[in-house]
């Protein structure tokens, strides 16, 4: 069961999230607070997984009220609601899955609430170290999804989500952290950049492209990653070991 909490020191905001998520039957539990204060105390007292917090309260923004929930539940996924469309930087270092802007719409809030859903579902799985010997495991909204590991060519982050590139020309979309990501995948794939996770198994040539980075092509694929210089001693180490096996 996933549990939302949402803060916003406007009623007829709280309680038009709350209608929204409940309608859409995805979540199971939601609850409401007006202010950081309360949402402090909450999370201090019961375990959430989504906070969809307002960036603009008074007194202490959502930005700060984040970064002291996130000490006190590193795990606690986060959603700004702002007035804004310019985000600011100081808002990125909590990691948020999705910023709302106002006016919202119904099918904004529940797109940001299934980008989220994936989140929190991936990272319950990386915490449980999961790793599958032959199948790669994701879900997408409340589906699970299987493919094999062989047939995975690049995992490459794309903005907020994730492109899985299959051997079958095939781009699969999800929602995950590239660093959850990382730790369900078994040791034949390499993040070669902050961009690219590979499979070493099917890697063709690796070619440089300037002082600080080279080109990784695969067999009988046209899609190429980036390989960082400063990681070409650990590649090749892990390259080797993986074509030993």
């Amino acid at each position: 069961m996933i549990k939302v909490l949402i803060c916003d020191d406007d009623k007829i905001i709280r309680d038009d999230i709350e209608k929204i998520i409940k309608d859409s039957n995805y979540v199971d539990y939601v609850k409401k607070v007006k202010n950081r204060i309360d949402a402090i105390e909450f999370i201090k007292s019961e375990k959430i997984d989504l906070l969809i917090i307002d960036i603009d309260m008074p007194y202490k923004n959502g930005i700060d009220c984040a970064k002291e929930i996130k000490k006190i539940d590193e795990d606690v996924h986060i959603i700004f609601v702002t007035g804004f469309a310019d985000y600011s930087l100081e808002s990125f270092k909590v990691h948020p899955v999705d910023f709302i802007v106002k006016p919202f719409t119904n099918e904004k809030i529940l797109d940001s609430l299934n980008i989220a859903i994936d989140h929190i579902n991936s990272h319950k799985l990386a915490k449980t170290n999961f790793i599958e010997d032959t199948l790669f495991v994701y879900k997408v909204r409340k589906q699970i999804h299987m493919i094999n590991f062989d047939n995975i060519v690049i995992f490459e982050k794309n903005s907020r989500a994730i492109n899985l590139y299959t051997k079958d020309h095939d781009i699969i979309k999800f929602y995950e952290s590239f660093e959850d990501l990382s730790k369900r995948l078994p040791p034949n794939f390499f993040a070669t950049h902050k961009q690219y996770i590979v499979n070493l198994k099917l890697i063709h040539k690796v070619l440089p492209i300037n002082k600080s980075s080279l080109e990784i092509r695969f067999i009988n694929f046209d899609k190429t990653a980036i390989l960082n210089k400063s990681l070409e001693k650990d590649f090749l180490y892990r390259f080797y070991r993986t074509k030993r096996f």
